[in-house]
């Protein structure tokens, strides 16, 4: 028989001189147990999808262990308590795509812990986005009655609250967020590992925030990687020695272009 702990604040009665009869303290919280998804960004807006990718991780990097928060709500219990998550996925498949490394359970005396989703880093992953989905089910311990949350957002008004969902690639779709091209040009993905070859000395992330590579080191990356491929040019048209770097070149085997490109 599992015995719950049950923490709450004693309500502390007034005691009348003059009344002799007995007086019994409600049950502050008499709704069932419930669990939901509890993720949040930086700025704790609560959300119901995570995208990552492997493109800033260094090579070497072979999987990701994706945090997924779950929070129960109710009373804690001096027992660990089963969780429903069921795992599925149109395109990823367990043991080859992602893995499931933490028992789905909330530890006794607690009310929130955290279940990790190993994805790994695959060759389908260059060109594919995989998808895994999570979903909270009711048991014998919890309940599912919160849902969705509002956001205050017309566009997206609610967050799933049940449902949760990792979308992981090795690739860009979109130019990094720091990405400056009136420095380096339109940009491409062999564009930007260039960049992480020539200079591996700035972390791959500062390409994923702005202003994170100062104005005068893009100053300096600009005059660098120009001078390179005006060598590789040189190489490739015979007037110098050498064998062309194949990473400076676009997939049809023409030479990278890093013409700054300014915006009207």
């Amino acid at each position: 028989m599992r015995k719950i702990v049950k923490i709450a604040a004693v309500l502390l009665l007034p005691v009348w001189a003059m009344c002799s009869c007995k007086e019994s303290t409600p049950d502050p919280y008499g709704a069932p147990d419930g669990i939901y998804f509890n993720n949040r960004t930086t700025g704790n807006a609560l959300v119901d999808t995570l995208t990552t990718t492997f493109v800033y991780q260094p090579d070497s990097v072979e999987y990701i262990d994706v945090p997924v928060v779950v929070q129960s709500v109710g009373w804690q219990a001096d027992v660990d308590r089963p969780v429903d998550i069921r795992v599925s996925s149109d395109n990823a498949v367990k043991g080859i795509d992602y893995e499931l490394i933490t028992p789905a359970l909330m530890p006794a005396h607690a009310s929130q812990f955290i279940y990790y989703v190993r994805v790994k880093k695959t060759e389908a992953l260059s060109s594919e986005i995989k998808i895994v989905n999570l979903e909270l089910r009711a048991n014998e311990y919890f309940e599912t009655f919160l849902e969705k949350s509002a956001t205050g957002n017309s566009e997206y008004p609610y967050v799933d609250m049940l449902h949760y969902r990792i979308a992981y690639s090795n690739f860009f779709s979109t130019a990094p967020e720091g990405w400056r091209p009136e420095y380096v040009g339109v940009f491409s993905e062999r564009k930007l590992r260039l960049l992480w070859k020539l200079f591996d000395y700035i972390p791959r992330e500062n390409y994923y925030q702005r202003y994170l590579i100062p104005f005068n080191q893009w100053t300096y990356m600009a005059q660098s990687v120009n001078e390179y491929m005006y060598d590789q040019e040189a190489i490739m048209r015979g007037w110098s020695p050498g064998k062309v770097d194949e990473d400076a070149l676009d997939e049809n085997g023409n030479l990278l272009d890093f013409t700054p490109v300014y915006s009207e």
